[in-house]
């Protein structure tokens, strides 16, 4: 099997060069008023308000470097980890022989409840595409929306909003050479969850491919093989993700009520073994992205022990 280091195992040791929807987020919380800060300023202003935050040091050029040097075939980007042009991006994954097997946009569609959102958002998804392009990658990870809806938007509404903005990403993608994927989401919040949800998003939205998330499906009560096996003729792209049951404050919430949240490989709800079967088993021929770490000192003792974890389990199939 190929693997692929997401770029969320280091997010921390990354040095930004300006602030993401995350940062925002969390500033327009603490009731910050200004438009576009620095990424100095945003750090500067949560340090002030007890929330301890710094920039990172590890470059593109770096976090490239660490797949290389710890066995792993490729690198899947979160969109705000991506800043570099893609052809500079392009230069330097082929100094080193690693490739970009995926980037990951988050464009809530969902809300985009006017026309003018729409605009805003289909302009930057595209810009994004275009850079992934460059890149000479040719897989996106689209996620049409975030863990809940706007005031006033219902579920049905946000079906379609989400919908248009896939199909002309889908058509965008398609002239570009990139295939538009997506996957489940891991919140009850909006219908983006369970089998059925996606199969009524798969039978609107043609061209439309799957990244099968091994983790996501269980927020939905439901078993992460049954979800590949349902969609597996669409799976482009796979992350390994695991979650475990928690009593935690911030964990997500499942339609039951209960509650689960990341927990290092090996300790959650998910049968690795058994995916890596099912996907010897289908000749799978793309990325299995590690978005999460076996337990270890820090996270670049993660990135490293994590391949080891699977390419031993895999040696032993």
């Amino acid at each position: 099997m190929k693997y692929s280091l997401m770029s969320l195992m280091v997010d921390t040791e990354l040095k930004l060069m300006k602030p993401n929807f995350i940062h925002m987020s969390i500033l327009k919380d603490m009731g910050y008023e200004g438009k576009e800060p620095s990424i100095d300023e945003v750090f500067d202003f949560l340090n002030a308000h007890g929330v301890p935050m710094k920039n990172g040091t590890m470059t593109f050029e770096d976090l490239v470097k660490l797949a290389k040097d710890n066995g792993y075939d490729g690198l899947d980007l979160m969109s705000f980890h991506f800043e570099l042009p893609g052809a500079e991006a392009k230069e330097i994954l082929e100094r080193y022989g690693i490739v970009l097997s995926a980037v990951n946009l988050i464009k809530p569609f969902a809300n985009a409840s006017t026309e003018e959102k729409y605009q805003v958002m289909i302009s930057r998804a595209k810009e994004t595409i275009d850079q992934t392009s460059e890149a000479g990658c040719h897989n996106m990870l689209l996620m049409p929306t975030v863990y809940s809806l706007d005031e006033g938007i219902t579920m049905e509404q946000s079906f379609h909003y989400l919908t248009r903005g896939l199909k002309e990403c889908v058509a965008y993608g398609r002239s570009r050479g990139v295939v538009i994927n997506t996957e489940t989401l891991e919140t009850a919040g909006v219908s983006y969850c369970t089998c059925g949800e996606m199969k009524r998003i798969f039978d609107e939205v043609e061209g439309l491919k799957y990244t099968h998330d091994t983790g996501n499906p269980i927020v939905g009560l439901e078993d992460p093989v049954d979800m590949y096996e349902m969609f597996k003729d669409r799976v482009v792209a796979v992350h390994f993700k695991e979650f475990g049951y928690v009593d935690t404050e911030n964990a997500k919430v499942l339609r039951n009520g209960k509650k689960v949240d990341s927990v290092p490989f090996g300790k959650g709800l998910v049968d690795f073994r058994k995916h890596l079967e099912l996907l010897k088993r289908d000749d799978y021929q793309g990325y299995i992205t590690l978005e999460g770490s076996v337990e270890a000192k820090d996270k670049m003792e993660g990135v490293k022990e994590s391949i080891k974890y699977f390419r031993q389990m895999e040696a032993e199939l």
